[in-house]
């Protein structure tokens, strides 16, 4: 158990204990039922090695498991609510990121597919040292966090620099279950236009549940996304002069601060690439979600009905976080600096048309727009 610091909406700091998950462990010489310790025997062929020991954390699809030669790897499985074809894209883009790249993302080992009596594909992976950035980031120094976000803009400057199709998409499980160069990617069932496809956003946040449960707030939802539609033209039309900004990228579409791991000042992996993409740079070029203080990270927009926001650096050090973060991102690659000045308002706009993110009747990203755009534009 250890203490982090975290900051309220307001400002506030407050010290949160971090409890470990509840684990399940097994050691060589335990009883272990049939199904479990067929898999077992699987993975001791596949690393030519025997396991002495497994680590399973129960909220999570994934086992630590050490081997009688001292290593430890990662062995995880398909989650429950994801599909086969994004475990097993992950797995592969995780193979090409290695051969091509030295980001700091986990090396697979192997894996073991599905068979008749074995539901589910395994993949054995890299043991990444580090914490989570979750439970560490607030405890740390101000000299290691500004390190700690060096090295996520240099990774974001790296995913920028790598050869993707230059189409929105997905990617896809090639023949042989082995990625090679270029990356192959499933297109997104709209057009590969910036505007197309942020329409397409509009459209898909229409249909999400999360924006009401009943037709008084469907309906205010609906008035506020069609005062989005009207806005999305201006919002557009600087960033459609150049082909600068709509030169697709992969982009890591899940980077929480629970999916980045730091060893002592740096960041030592990112991983859970299940959501990943390739999408215009202009919206890949992000900040770090944890020093955002804008659009749905601003504390002004929280509502009554969504659990309260805990920020890992207070307003005051995040806005120097953020400084350190794009002056590192300049010195690296003054296009892409200004990519990230200049798609700002675009990105937030994204986050907001997220399905999932809960916001009855849109009424927080009404209170956005009331922020953001002057009232003769919208009549």
């Amino acid at each position: 158990m250890s203490l982090s610091s975290f900051w309220d909406g307001d400002g506030q700091q407050h010290l949160l204990e971090q409890f470990p998950y509840s684990e399940e462990h097994w050691r060589l010489g335990d009883e272990l039922d049939e199904h479990r310790r067929a898999l077992l025997d699987k993975i001791e062929v596949a690393l030519s090695s025997k396991i002495v020991s497994t680590e399973v954390r129960s909220t999570s699809p994934r086992s630590l498991v050490e081997l009688e030669d001292g290593r430890q790897e990662i062995v995880r499985a398909l989650a429950l609510d994801h599909g086969t074809e994004l475990f097993e894209c992950e797995v592969a883009l995780l193979a090409w990121l290695s051969r091509l790249t030295h980001l700091p993302v986990p090396r697979i080992r192997c894996v073991v597919r599905r068979l008749a009596d074995e539901p589910h594909t395994f993949a054995v992976m890299e043991k990444l040292p580090g914490d989570c950035l979750l439970n560490v980031f607030g405890g740390l120094s101000y000299a290691d966090k500004e390190s700690v976000i060096r090295d996520i803009a240099k990774i974001m400057v790296q995913l920028n620099e790598l050869a993707v199709p230059q189409q929105i998409g997905t990617s896809l499980i090639p023949d042989g279950d082995a990625i090679h160069d270029p990356l192959p990617v499933k297109s997104a069932p709209v057009s590969d236009n910036l505007g197309d496809y942020m329409h397409a956003r509009i459209e898909a946040r229409r249909a999400s549940p999360a924006i009401g449960s009943d037709d008084t707030e469907r309906a205010r939802a609906h008035a506020a996304l069609d005062r989005l539609t009207k806005e999305l033209p201006r919002i557009l039309a600087p960033l459609s002069s150049s082909p600068l900004y709509r030169r697709c990228v992969l982009r890591h579409d899940d980077l929480r601060p629970s999916n980045v791991l730091v060893d002592g000042n740096r960041v030592s992996g990112v991983v859970d690439w299940e959501f990943h993409s390739t999408v215009p740079v202009v919206l890949a070029a992000t900040m770090p979600s944890w020093i955002r203080y804008d659009g749905i990270y601003d504390p002004r927009f929280e509502g009554k009905d969504v659990l309260q926001t805990w920020y890992l650096a207070s307003p005051e050090e995040a806005a120097k976080l953020r400084v350190v973060y794009s002056e590192t991102v300049k010195a690296m690659s003054e296009e892409y600096w200004r990519i990230l000045v200049d798609g700002q308002l675009l990105q937030q706009l994204e986050d907001w048309l997220d399905v999932s993110e809960s916001d009855p009747g849109c009424d927080r990203m009404s209170a956005w727009m009331d922020s953001v755009f002057s009232d003769d534009t919208t009549t």
